[in-house]
């Protein structure tokens, strides 16, 4: 299942830069408005929205819990999860959101990367030291498939950054393209495997939604990495809040570059919204739940199904009296007079009638867009009866 949703979301990022290209546009929500309209746009928006605010969310609970953690087992006082998530926002990342850009924390996301290999490397040297203990079963399907599809599109959660990510290419062709994001989902999906296929063999399916979380406290290689993996989050997370500061300035129009307005407005739209978001934090605590409905409502649009229908509606030619067209020329049926005209492009094809390679993506993409609503309606709908 985690190879068929890379693949997915492998089309996905494709999809949004042809029809980016054909429609002359390079970002997400102009290339949705000018294949979809308002409705796609305002749709685009309130999602992006969700996902991002949900993402801000799951950090702030993820340093809670590694935080209060190491600081019951470190510190001679007894930290609360609350009190903590609002010490670390209010003290530390509050601080870091009021920039114009994330230009000045170039420096603090170098740090949180260079605290990733460590944090990978202490999981798998130190998951299998737990495997055996746990009686595991194997099964292609568990009883909560809708759910993790959710996690899963949440996972893949990327196509907000396509446009920034092509535009970084030296090359700006859609092969080059292709070659990079193939590169990038292969090397995802295989950290994700390898991840998912640790855990649940050390840890059975009791592991939890943070495969730190399943390690012993006494564990002093782990608690490490907790440390690093707290550390590596708290720079991540104004990474992940501003896109979400950028988008409500904008639809509020105070946004003081674009509509000459005081700073002032901002800053309030920057402390109310980061408020709400470690309010939720901290009175959330099942994180894997937490992943399931983000994935679900809005990871599954996001990353699903608005970018298969803005290829449909613009990054193809395809349509389905084309196919049924190209079928029956090709089964005999119907024929030519002199008198029907007959277009031919340059390169020798038939004007309307598309190849296979054309019709195997049009097909892909309307996939694409069923598995997003597939995801998002029954998806949250699972969800909501376990609330």
């Amino acid at each position: 299942m985690l190879g068929v949703i890379a693949v997915l979301s492998q089309f996905s990022l494709y999809a949004l830069v042809v029809a980016g290209k054909r429609t002359g546009t390079s970002h997400f929500s102009s290339v949705t408005q000018a294949a979809l309209g308002n409705f796609g746009y305002h749709l685009l928006n309130y999602s992006m929205i969700i996902d991002m605010v949900g993402t801000v969310i799951l950090y702030l609970m993820i340093i809670g819990d590694m935080v209060t953690a190491l600081a019951n087992i470190y510190l001679p006082i007894t930290s609360s999860r609350t009190s903590v998530i609002m010490v670390v926002s209010l003290v530390v990342i509050l601080p870091l959101l009021f920039f114009r850009n994330t230009g000045p924390l170039a420096r603090l996301s170098v740090v949180s990367i260079l605290c990733l290999p460590y944090i990978i490397l202490a999981v798998a040297l130190r998951a299998p030291q737990y495997s055996g203990k746990i009686n595991v079963e194997l099964s292609i399907f568990g009883p909560r498939i809708l759910p993790a599809m959710g996690v899963l599109a949440f996972t893949y959660s990327s196509c907000h950054a396509a446009f920034p990510n092509y535009l970084g290419l030296k090359n700006r062709s859609v092969k080059a393209w292709v070659q990079a994001s193939s590169f990038a989902t292969a090397g995802a999906t295989t950290i994700s495997t390898a991840f998912a296929i640790t855990g649940y063999l050390s840890f059975g399916s009791n592991s939890k939604a943070n495969i730190l979380e399943n390690f012993p406290d006494s564990d002093n290689f782990i608690n490490l990495g907790r440390l690093l993996f707290a550390i590596s989050l708290i720079f991540t997370t104004p990474l992940g809040f501003y896109p979400i500061r950028d988008t409500v300035t904008e639809m509020l129009k105070i946004d003081p570059e674009r509509h000459n307005v005081s700073r002032v407005w901002e800053s309030i739209c920057t402390v109310v919204l980061f408020a709400i978001c470690a309010v939720a934090a901290a009175l959330c605590t099942d994180l894997g739940l937490a992943y399931e409905l983000i994935g679900a409502l809005s990871s599954s649009v996001v990353n699903f199904l608005l970018p298969a229908l803005v290829y449909l509606w613009a990054g193809t030619n395809v349509s389905l009296g084309q196919i049924i067209s190209k079928w029956k020329a090709s089964s005999g049926h119907g024929s030519h007079t002199e008198h029907d005209p007959l277009l031919v492009l340059a390169s020798g094809s038939t004007e309307g009638k598309p190849d296979i390679r054309d019709i195997g993506l049009w097909i892909l993409a309307w996939t694409v867009a069923a598995f997003g609503v597939w995801v998002m309606v029954l998806g949250t709908y699972n969800i909501g009866r376990e609330l």
